[in-house]
């Protein structure tokens, strides 16, 4: 088995072109060089920008005279790249000498990406040698080599170590919809993760550990789980608790972007207007409006509903008359075929009940349990929580439900999950209620 490296110029945009291949044989001693000049001119400004000797490098040997030399240390041997690119450059230097270089290589990743997140990391931050020295090529294949001998062993340690220390019994967890919660040594949850099957999902955790995982498995010395019933109270509740608890080895849904909110103003003429805007301060107002579609369609249903400006409404953006006058020929104030104060009348009794209107809408999912059902309940489109309550349970009132309610902050991540959820569920599992 023999370890392959190739260090590259950086050219254009991020062309790779190879200049030095290192080996390393099967015993991790044995290391060859093989320095050649570049198949393809490079500008001198690149050699500097990437502080390499342009002379010593344009001075080598071609491929063409080094290749039999290694053709003979690598020919009838298993050859070791950390990723496909890695080897598709190899390929291309043989492919310009008319040499078929068909072989299947061993890769220890198959995602540069994932390279990038292990050895490279490593190498340049515990070794510190420029990027294209001879020095960091020879760390970098060796360190190919220990990867490759040694750490099957010990992630295969460290998993095992794991479940020693936590004695875990797959069959106590259930192939059931949750959340789930790894805790270190000082109890506190480093990890906030959510599956449709727990079980298959903690299984994977720490039986087939990825080296493109973010998570040190060798901190989690306890694991909490929360069943919920169905996958959309999953989403729920962990977008609820890494933000709630900013765990360190999550990534995703720690923030959100400001929402959007809707301005009431006037015009120049005097005319009432709406305007979409970022909200600029932090309240404890629910908010109900993440993306930019969601609040545009609010305010198509409001002017419409209302019979109102469309361009006053911020939903169309022109200078002269609205759609309502060019297209449908309808009188409107924007062309001053209705009186502003007549206009500004009609919209103020519209704005107050837009504020004021109430919908209730209470979504039935399925339980934790046969005799159980779930719910998420929204006030005016706005996630307000979830809850559960007995089948045979006694309900008179929309209250006899809300008693069962988990409070909960509508965030981004929630807004996305329930707007989602306003599509998928069928009519019959849903309660509208308007006051």
């Amino acid at each position: 088995m023999i370890f392959i490296y190739l260090q590259t110029i950086i050219s254009g945009k991020k062309i790779e072109i190879p200049f030095r291949i290192i080996t390393l044989n099967n015993d991790g001693a044995g290391i060859s060089v093989f320095n050649f000049s570049p198949s393809v001119s490079v500008s001198k400004s690149v050699f500097t920008q990437q502080k390499l000797d342009r002379l010593e490098i344009a001075s080598a040997s071609p491929f063409l005279d080094i290749a039999d030399d290694l053709i003979e240390e690598i020919n009838m041997t298993p050859l070791v790249f950390s990723d496909p690119k890695q080897f598709n450059l190899l390929k291309s230097q043989f492919k310009t000498i008319g040499y078929n270089f068909e072989i299947k290589p061993i890769f220890l990743w198959n995602r540069v990406e994932d390279r990038k997140k292990t050895i490279d990391t490593y190498v340049k931050s515990t070794f510190h040698f420029p990027f294209q020295s001879i020095d960091y090529a020879k760390t970098y294949v060796q360190s190919m080599y220990a990867y490759k001998t040694n750490y099957a062993q010990l992630l295969a340690d460290e998993t095992s170590k794991i479940i020693t220390d936590h004695k875990l019994d797959w069959s106590s967890y259930k192939q059931a919809p949750g959340v789930y919660y790894f805790l270190n040594a000082d109890e506190e949850i480093i990890y906030v993760g959510k599956a449709k099957n727990i079980r298959k999902r903690l299984q994977s955790h720490f039986s087939q550990q990825s080296t493109s995982s973010t998570i040190s498995y060798s901190e989690v010395k306890e694991i909490d789980v929360e069943y919920t019933g169905n996958d959309v109270i999953a989403q729920l509740l962990e977008s609820q608790r890494i933000k709630s608890i900013q765990p360190i080895y999550n990534k995703q849904q720690l923030h959100d972007a400001a929402p959007f909110v809707i301005n009431k103003g006037c015009t120049a003429k005097g005319i009432n207007n709406l305007k979409i805007v970022r909200k600029a301060h932090i309240d404890n107002l629910p908010e109900r409006y993440f993306n930019r579609t969601s609040v545009k369609n609010a305010l198509i249903d409001f002017c419409d509903t209302y019979n109102l400006c469309r361009k006053h409404c911020g939903i169309e953006t022109v200078k002269g008359p609205c759609s309502k006058v060019t297209k449908d020929c309808l009188a409107c104030v924007c062309d001053l075929s209705e009186l502003i104060a007549n206009y500004n009348k009609r919209f103020a009794i519209a704005f107050f009940q837009f504020k004021h209107k109430k919908t209730h809408s209470i979504y039935k999912l399925k339980g934790r349990t046969m005799h159980e059902d779930a719910f998420v309940y929204t006030l005016n489109g706005i996630y307000e929580g979830f809850g559960f309550i007995d089948k045979d349970e006694v309900i008179s009132n929309e209250n006899d439900i809300l008693g069962h309610l988990n409070k909960q902050t509508n965030n981004y991540d929630t807004s996305r999950i329930v707007s989602k959820l306003m599509t998928q569920i069928s009519k019959d599992h849903i309660l509208n209620l308007s006051l």
